[in-house]
């Protein structure tokens, strides 16, 4: 909880600038205690998304996804588009070099962040590039072909006699 600010802060402060000003004010004991909740309990096996920002950028029938992601093991890294979707799936681990951690806040463990697409891309055209602690995912737009599907024969039973 933050220590500026009341606990019953609703209460103390009822009428103070009207009750529609308070209700948006609800969610943040939630929020402050989610908070508090995910830095002790940095080694959970909850996939960590939170802290995963990601630029998405557009050039023609082209989109360039950049994921800030220090620490990536890039053997565990899993990429997946589907339909508006691209999921990315890692785990982050800090190399300290021979030094034993004494005060540990930076995340280590497995994470996962799904991203909406602003349009379909292609699953099977992927370009990734990792450097400088960012992975670059280059994707392709799914351009549905222009051919009509074929009219399938359906048999009966009677067809096969």
């Amino acid at each position: 909880m933050n220590k500026y600010w009341p606990n019953n802060w609703k209460k103390s402060l009822p009428n103070f600038l009207g009750e529609d000003f308070w209700s948006t004010f609800e969610d943040l004991d939630l929020e402050n205690a989610e908070v508090e909740t995910s830095q002790t309990n940095n080694n959970s096996n909850s996939n960590n998304s939170s802290g995963i920002k990601v630029n998405i950028c557009e050039a023609g029938n082209e989109l360039l996804c950049i994921f800030r992601l220090p620490g990536l093991v890039l053997e565990d890294v899993e990429v997946d588009v589907y339909d508006l979707t691209l999921e990315v799936v890692g785990t982050i681990q800090i190399d300290h070099k021979g030094f034993r951690p004494m005060h540990m806040e930076l995340y280590q463990g497995p994470v996962r962040r799904k991203v909406k697409l602003p349009y379909p891309a292609r699953h099977d055209k992927i370009n990734a590039t990792y450097q400088h602690g960012y992975l670059y995912l280059h994707l392709h737009r799914l351009i549905p072909s222009g051919e009509t599907k074929q009219k399938l024969q359906v048999k009966t039973d009677d067809d096969e006699t």
